[in-house]
């Protein structure tokens, strides 16, 4: 009787389509002050985990800039062009540009059939866990002014200003809720605003209105990878490291947030089960742009 074996490691393969990147418009670059802000609620129980494989929003230092990194669209489609931004907001699940001619109320909380989620503890455009309520006060919060050194507030007819390279949790008046699940009598909750102004941020994002995903380069020559790719495999499961060594991609000599983008590549391009084949371009800045399509078996 033959010893039982343990995961093999193999390889299969794994077609995508070359585009050039004429068809695709290029993405966004640009650097501007940049904040984030939260409205959350910790004491309230969560009765939702939002949980999100690959973060939206990968902040991290590249050659000594500092970049945020939206790899999936989520700045507007009708969002003005990057020329007319005094900065950007980002919250836990949108992103969206300051302009002088819009202060308008910044949207913290979510509406579901008729009732509203709140965020009890989140990360921006990360995980999150949310409470469901019957009836909420929205607190009304405007970004008045935004400058590479200073942010100003107007919460709820209070003006606050936050320094650039601070962050700040700023408790607002407390509520009365009461819960979705009808457990129990009407609670009351104290929402804070987290608000984090890191200064100046170089922001990579698709184009408005794009529909590609968009990745750093990772010291990638698109015109050297094959297709189709043999894609490395343990247990029928994407190795996405020894994915990177057979592509000569040294992800050891990379920032640990770039490497989290290279897992959501790896994957989003290349698993295995994926029933699409993506298709690559690569612009002249380096940058890989990413979209999907039925694969060519069907499959």
């Amino acid at each position: 009787m033959s010893e039982p074996t343990g995961a093999v490691d193999r390889t299969t393969k794994r077609r995508w389509n070359r585009s050039s990147h004429a068809a695709y418009p290029e993405p966004i670059v640009e650097r501007s002050p940049y904040v984030e802000l939260a409205l959350e609620h910790r004491d309230l129980e969560a009765t939702e985990y939002g949980e999100s494989f690959f973060p939206d929003a990968v902040p991290y230092t590249h050659e000594g800039t500092h970049r945020v990194f939206y790899w999936r669209p989520t700045l507007p489609a009708a969002a003005s062009e990057p020329a007319a931004w005094d900065g950007l907001r980002a919250t836990t699940d949108s992103l969206s540009a300051v302009t002088a001619t819009d202060p308008t109320g910044i949207d913290l909380v979510s509406r579901r059939h008729g009732v509203t989620a709140v965020t009890v503890d989140a990360t921006i455009a990360g995980e999150s866990t949310s409470a469901l309520l019957e009836s909420y006060a929205v607190p009304d919060v405007r970004v008045r002014a935004l400058s590479e050194s200073r942010l100003r507030l107007d919460i709820e007819g209070t003006t606050f200003v936050v320094p650039a390279g601070t962050r700040q949790r700023i408790s607002l008046a407390e509520r009365t809720v009461a819960r979705v699940d009808g457990t129990g009598e009407p609670t009351t909750t104290t929402p804070e605003l987290v608000v984090r102004f890191p200064g100046d941020r170089e922001l990579h994002h698709p184009a408005l209105g794009a529909d590609y995903r968009l990745f750093p380069s990772f010291g990638l020559d698109l015109e050297s990878v094959p297709t189709p790719l043999s894609v490395p495999t343990v247990n029928g499961e994407l190795d996405h490291e020894a994915l990177a060594e057979s592509l000569a991609v040294d992800l050891t000599a990379r920032p640990y947030p770039e490497r989290v983008l290279w897992q959501a590549f790896a994957y989003t391009a290349f698993d295995p089960h994926a029933g699409t084949d993506p298709r690559l371009c690569q612009f002249p800045t380096g940058h890989i742009a990413l979209s999907e399509e039925p694969a060519a078996d069907g499959g």
